[in-house]
């Protein structure tokens, strides 16, 4: 191993593999590894960057909290946590549903001083256990319909409850309301669009129902940091690489 240069590790392999991200943390949490395309999935633009952040640091909040209790579990047991179903936030900042896999890192003496694994991105599927939760027929209508928020009348009696508890349980489930949770839904697929077609920017702006391009530009910038430009420029060369 120390024979190999850094940018030789075997982690590299995952850079090639969509939607399967690698990481690797010390035992103070703080990343040492990772594939090519984790940092995005943070609004991060410079890898550098990634180096020696914490989950806390990555993603505050609840979610945080969690990755961090299954860390421990590792750390504790030596024991690896495999077909961790839980919500993860996608490169839009949008929560959607991951399998992770966690493996403790030991040294020769047999001692746990990090914990590696794999996050894939279910894209959209919902894992079997989350199928028949209260709000999947909600959600499923704000992915389906980009172009209009349905109301949330209309959304609340897909999932046969009151507005109110719908917004409730939404928030407890995603950490969001109903609409910013579409808006995002609109920006994800925006990314998609600019990735893989030719599609004008005003051409998807109108077709995810923003009122123009320099709405849809501001909105964009909000979720992802850059402009729908800039974000279609920097992934032609990613594609190109």
């Amino acid at each position: 191993m120390e024979q190999i240069a850094p940018e030789s590790h075997f982690h590299r392999v995952f850079d090639g593999l969509p939607n399967i991200h690698f990481f690797a943390k010390n035992l103070a949490g703080e990343t040492m590894f990772f594939s090519k395309g984790l940092p995005a999935h943070h609004g991060i633009i410079d890898d550098s960057e990634m180096i020696g952040k914490t989950d806390l640091e990555l993603t505050p909040g609840p979610l945080a909290e969690q990755y961090l209790d299954d860390d421990r579990k590792v750390i504790s047991t030596g024991e690896p946590r495999l077909n961790i179903v839980e919500l993860w936030l996608d490169e839009v900042g949008l929560p959607d549903w991951f399998v992770t896999n966690k493996f403790p890192i030991k040294d020769w003496k047999g001692n746990v001083i990090g914990v590696m694994g794999t996050i894939q991105a279910l894209k959209g599927q919902v894992p079997p256990d989350i199928a028949s939760s209260s709000i999947q027929p909600a959600v499923q209508i704000l992915r389906s319909r980009l172009s209009i928020f349905p109301s949330m009348k209309t959304l609340a009696e897909s999932c046969i409850q009151s507005p109110r508890q719908l917004q409730r349980i939404f928030q407890q489930t995603f950490r969001m309301s109903p609409r910013t949770y579409w808006m995002k839904c609109r920006i994800r697929s925006a990314c998609d669009s600019l990735r893989s077609t030719d599609e004008s920017i005003l051409l998807i702006a109108n077709r995810l129902g923003f009122c123009d391009q320099s709405n849809f530009t501001a909105h964009f910038r909000k979720h992802t940091g850059i402009t729908p430009q800039n974000f279609r420029k920097a992934n032609a060369r990613t594609m190109a690489d």
